[in-house]
């Protein structure tokens, strides 16, 4: 252990006691019993000395933590548990030996002489394929959800569970994640001396306050965290655990670079008054009003941090049926850090492995789109037959609507059936185009990504964004009949909306939805945006006249385009919200069962987002690579828009094509 060098000190339990609660308990949700919190101070004293209270020291108890809840050993600390898990935590520290993990999970790992298979890890995973990983808020962990629904009753009963835990799911999920963050950390004092050194030091802390504990403390500032929405009055309200209160807004800064709507989970900062408010007139409401200042979101958290702390759990299922011999179903897999290194390693091996996405709205029903794939498929078979060193693409993504206009039923039977005839034409002559390809078809994977137009979602929403349904299921198999036909068995790939692409390490996201306009439309106007609008009016002319001056001086601004501040601005807010739909109920509709596929915790490697009415863009934060691709074709130009993905080196490049 690395803390071993400083001489050993005679420390108490109830010096250790505020440090190993602050780590064990409010971050990892444990409870250490006497007798452990006694081998624990000896360990500590010994091997740390007068570094107890260092970075190292901390290390370790955090590394006691994270092994503790992967093994599985439950929420109370004892001595003899505690010196098993000391001794591999030693071991791991010192050797870089992965942790062993306990009976009732798996832990994927490997000979280091092992050979992989690069295929068993390229995986497309549909919403009904992926594990449901539901976060349990006592243990502070990942369980992995099993219940088989016999019944219509039982289907019944578990959708109306999902739709009561929808939002709670979500809300202590992000508590966890703001208990990481040092900004929200409770202060712990070990002394008399370091509390007065604190109350000198004017120390601020950002404690989050449960609304409940707001009562009786009237004209206090405090930060509160909950879910923004609205009472039956139209008022704003704040709600947590415990109970909501009623938000005055009038004065309210929100945190810059990011939308605001009712739905998403909010941290608030302001003080608290018992009487003000317009609620407090209703006889069942005596919480009182909350005068925001600041209001921000939750900051999004890197993912290797979250599997770390969530004990690197396979959460899309790819892990077990290579090399573990167990099923999804009894057994949670886990990945060592030495197998993680090996995938990763093998990936950027591969240098000549790359999937190609092309834009939005594949219109088959217009010949300009049907020209601009046959051109696109044509330069991608002579690259294929000219290239002997480049391998073709894995996979070509296409993503809708298939169709300009939406897939309706109608009352005629005879109309159904013509509709449907139609539908299916555009996909034969989509096998039509590709059948003069030959190279191109047995050499990649096709993945279809319907769109709002596509069956049989449009059916009811009628081609409405605000209808849509996430997840959006596949396009049936019977208007795709010809194609399954012309290509490999296998190479056809009916893909949900969204869907993920499993490669070697990484975790790849593509949603195809109108992501910007959404956000646009629901986000909440602050009084002090007004503000903000009008003196940016009055800078107006004297911006103009300094970027005039720039110019003739040959200065560069630097300035950022408003494009890119949009998508900064999407991307953040996706990401600390860890949801693709954070909205309420009534703006968007959600498959309660499949929930927890539209969830970004822990973050993926990579989103690709298919907004079709929002230009290229490509902007990386907390370690997530979100790219958006826009239209397939340009409305004005002959200009065919896709990207291609180079997974060695996690990097993107823009193509465009004229024809």
């Amino acid at each position: 252990m690395e803390g071993s060098k400083s001489l050993p000190i005679n420390l108490q339990p109830s010096n250790l006691r505020p440090i190993a609660y602050r780590i064990l308990s409010k971050k990892h949700g444990l409870n250490i019993k006497t007798e452990a919190l006694s081998t624990l101070t000896e360990v500590i004293s010994y091997n740390f000395g007068f570094d107890w209270k260092g970075p190292k020291a901390q290390q370790f108890l955090e590394e006691i933590g994270r092994v503790w809840k992967l093994e599985n050993r439950g929420l109370f600390i004892d001595g003899p548990g505690l010196k098993q898990v000391i001794k591999e935590v030693n071991k791991s520290l010192g050797n870089d030996v992965p942790v062993k993990a306990a009976r009732s999970d798996t832990l994927a790992d490997v000979d280091e002489e092992q050979t992989i298979n690069w295929e068993d890890y390229f995986k497309i995973i549909n919403p009904p394929d992926q594990p449901h990983f539901k976060f349990d808020r006592h243990r502070k962990q990942f369980g992995l959800v099993t219940t088989p629904t016999k019944t219509l009753a039982d289907k019944l009963s578990h959708n109306l569970q999902y739709s009561i835990d929808l939002f709670s799911n979500r809300y202590y999920l992000l508590m966890d994640r703001l208990s990481r963050n040092e900004n929200f950390q409770k202060t712990s004092f070990a002394s008399i001396s370091s509390l007065a050194n604190s109350l000198h030091n004017s120390k601020i802390t950002n404690e989050i306050t449960l609304v409940k504990n707001l009562l009786g403390r009237d004209g206090s500032k405090f930060i509160i965290f909950g879910l923004l929405s609205k009472n039956s009055n139209g008022d704003y309200i704040l709600e947590d655990c415990t109970d909501y209160i009623e938000l005055n807004l009038r004065q309210t800064y929100k945190t810059p670079g990011l939308f605001f709507s009712v739905g998403m989970f909010v941290i608030v900062e302001g003080i608290y008054s018992a009487s003000g408010g317009n609620s407090n007139s209703s006889t069942d409401y005596i919480g009182g009003c909350f005068y925001a200042s600041n209001v921000g979101h939750p900051p999004a958290e890197r993912r290797e941090i979250s599997d770390e702390n969530y004990g690197n759990i396979d959460f899309l299922g790819i892990h077990k049926d290579n090399d573990t011999g167990s099923t999804i179903n009894d057994k949670v897999v886990k990945i060592s850090r030495s197998w993680k290194k090996k995938l990763t390693s093998l990936e950027k091996s591969l240098v000549t492995h790359k999937i190609i996405m092309l834009g939005s709205d594949c219109f088959l029903d217009l010949f300009k789109v049907c020209d601009g794939l046959e051109k696109f498929f044509s330069k991608l078979e002579s690259n294929i037959l000219e290239d002997t060193i480049n391998t073709p693409p894995l996979a070509i993504v296409m993503v809708g609507s298939f169709v300009s206009k939406p897939f309706t039923a109608t009352s005629s039977s005879v109309a159904s059936i013509t509709n449907s005839e139609t539908y299916k034409g555009h996909f034969d002559n989509l096998s039509t185009i590709l059948s003069k390809f030959p190279n191109v078809i047995k050499s990649c994977k096709f993945i279809l990504v319907p769109g709002k137009n596509d069956p049989w979602q449009s059916s009811y929403s009628l081609g409405g964004s605000s209808l849509n349904y996430y997840p959006q299921r596949s396009i049936p198999q019977v208007f795709t009949s010809r194609l399954e036909r012309i290509l490999p068995k296998g190479n056809l790939i009916w893909g949900w909306n969204p869907l993920r692409i499993n490669y070697l390490s990484q975790e790849i996201i593509i949603f195809k939805d109108e992501l910007m306009n959404k956000f646009k439309r629901n986000d909440i106007i602050f009084e002090s945006d007004l503000e903000k609008d009008r003196q940016e009016q009055d800078d107006e002319d004297e911006d103009d006249e300094k970027r005039i001056k720039n110019i003739v001086e040959g200065n560069s601004t630097n300035s950022v385009s408003t494009r890119i501040q949009q998508a900064r601005k999407l991307v953040k807010t996706l990401l600390d919200q860890g949801n693709l739909q954070p909205f309420l109920k009534d703006s968007k509709l959600t498959d309660v069962v499949f929930d927890h596929t539209l969830r970004l915790e822990p973050a993926p490697n990579t989103i690709v987002l298919h907004d079709a009415n929002f230009d290229n863009f490509e902007v990386t934060y907390n370690g997530c690579k979100v790219i958006n691709i826009s239209k397939l074709i340009s409305t004005t130009k002959r200009r065919l828009n896709y990207a291609e993905y180079y997974p060695s080196t996690k990097k993107f490049h823009f193509k465009e094509l004229y024809f």
